[in-house]
């Protein structure tokens, strides 16, 4: 009884000392912003439409990208270990789940002693003798949850895990985005590489012909050296190109996860895709609700919220029971006779009183890091807000500027043609000639280059938006 009053009187004294202490979870999780907008501020009307998109690799209208984009999900070795790291992450929340049970464990033990007897005088003369101990049993240990500790780190775990998880969507989609851009690098690069080669087909028909006027002396040494020059200018900018497609391929095979000799399997388009009218952008606020970096910061503040309240739970006393049925005896046969079987059953209740301020410094660490995961929070949240409203702005931007393009493109070709007959019939000197040539390849090689840039910078915005990239096969 009065081993009961000093185990009462403690445990009320523990209830004293943890009286100031929230027991409540610290799990709210705020908006990044106050006011987040309806609608985006770059969002131009003419050049979407009412209707939505709900996987973006299908607007391409490819099937070839889309193949690709599911070849890199499954061989990507990246992507591969990201998917077991995330299913690691819910075996750690298995793990610290398993706290809140009780734990049993079988344990079978057997020892062998002997002592001596000396000074005893027994009968039989002997000075030693030896015993034998066996034991088996089933260890019970149970640390009642009172205050929701252990259920705070559990559900801390599980934030974890669904961060994880979101993380490694976050990597697919990613994957997805990086296949089609280097996709449409690819397309640009062969399209330049054939226009490089025209190039240099028609700077080296021109080469050849100022030299032929050279050597009858109709032509002058700076002609020939300026049509010389283009040539050359232009042989190089195809091996550039030549280049410049070669790595593409490498490195769409390098997302792919296969060995980047630089050869395709399939044929890859011809054409930069022609890109329809936008489809209606979601709102910002539906944006943060289905980017996965905006979630998975979400899911850490949430994490840190239970682990700031784990933290401060600590201060509070624990109480734990152990014990369970068993047997001892002699014999090792006898450990299953009902006449040697024992039980035991002790209880422990613990109150953190000295800890040299380890429990508070855990305690400020902890609310530190949950203001960190806050201000990350909100930087992403920002991030990614601001990715969407220059990606809708570039949209516009792109869009008139191919058109612009597309006009210089057409005059350079007519006024290309008409300096070079007027050069032949000596009506203009070569140097002009040469450079209307020259404006009208730079031109096409532009045009090439702000589609490619226009179907990328469309990719970026379904990624910034969180739009996905195929349905995922059953």
């Amino acid at each position: 009884m009065k081993q009961f009053s000093s185990i009462l009187y403690l445990f009320v004294l523990a209830l004293i000392t943890s009286g100031c202490v929230s027991h409540q979870p610290d799990k709210k999780s705020p908006k990044p912003f106050e006011d987040v907008p309806d609608r985006w501020a770059s969002w131009d009307t003419n050049i979407s439409e009412p209707q939505k998109q709900i996987f973006w690799a299908d607007t391409f209208n490819d099937p070839l990208l889309s193949q690709a984009i599911r070849t890199a999900w499954s061989g990507n070795p990246l992507l591969i270990s990201q998917a077991e790291q995330t299913l690691a992450r819910g075996e750690e929340a298995v793990i610290i789940g398993a706290n809140l049970s009780p734990q049993a464990n079988l344990g079978v033990s057997g020892s062998r002693s002997k002592r001596n007897l000396i000074g005893f005088n027994l009968p039989n003369g002997s000075t030693s003798f030896t015993s034998n101990s066996f034991n088996a049993g089933l260890n019970i240990g149970w640390e009642i949850d009172l205050w929701g500790k252990l259920k705070s780190q559990k559900e801390s775990a599980k934030k974890h895990f669904e961060r994880a998880s979101q993380d490694y969507e976050g990597a697919r989609l990613s994957i997805a985005g990086q296949v089609a851009k280097t996709w449409f690098e690819i397309i640009e690069n062969h399209q330049q590489t054939i226009l490089a080669r025209q190039t240099m087909e028609i700077f080296g028909t021109n080469q050849s012909f100022v030299a032929n006027r050279f050597q009858k002396g109709l032509a002058t040494s700076l002609e020939n050296d300026l049509a010389t020059s283009a040539f050359a200018s232009a042989q190089a900018s195809h091996s550039m190109r030549l280049r410049a497609k070669s790595q593409s391929i490498r490195n769409l095979q390098s997302l792919l996860g296969v060995y980047p000799d630089g050869e395709l399997d399939w044929n890859v388009s011809q054409e930069l895709p022609q890109l329809s009218l936008l489809a209606l952008p979601s709102t910002p606020t539906t944006a943060l609700e289905n980017r996965p970096d905006i979630i998975s910061s979400r899911l850490q503040l949430e994490a840190s919220g239970f682990d700031l309240s784990a933290s401060r739970l600590s201060r509070l006393p624990s109480l734990s029971i152990t014990g369970g049925p068993g047997s001892r005896a002699e014999n090792f046969e006898d450990l299953l006779d009902n006449q040697f079987q024992t039980w035991e059953v002790g209880g422990s209740l613990t109150q953190p009183l000295f800890q040299g301020g380890r429990i508070k410094a855990q305690i400020r660490r902890a609310d530190a890091l949950k203001q960190s995961s806050l201000a990350n929070y909100r930087a992403t949240a920002l991030r990614a807000f601001t990715e969407v409203e220059n990606l809708l702005f570039n949209e516009s931007r792109l869009q008139a500027e191919e058109a612009y393009l597309q006009t210089a493109s057409t005059a350079a070709k007519s006024a290309s043609q008409i300096s070079w007959d007027r050069y032949q019939s000596g009506l203009q000197d070569i140097f002009d000639a040469l450079d209307s040539q020259r404006r009208f390849f730079d031109s096409e090689s532009s045009l090439l280059n702000i589609r490619k840039q226009r179907a990328i910078n469309r990719v970026n915005l379904f990624l910034g938006i969180g739009l996905p990239a195929l349905q995922t096969e059953p």
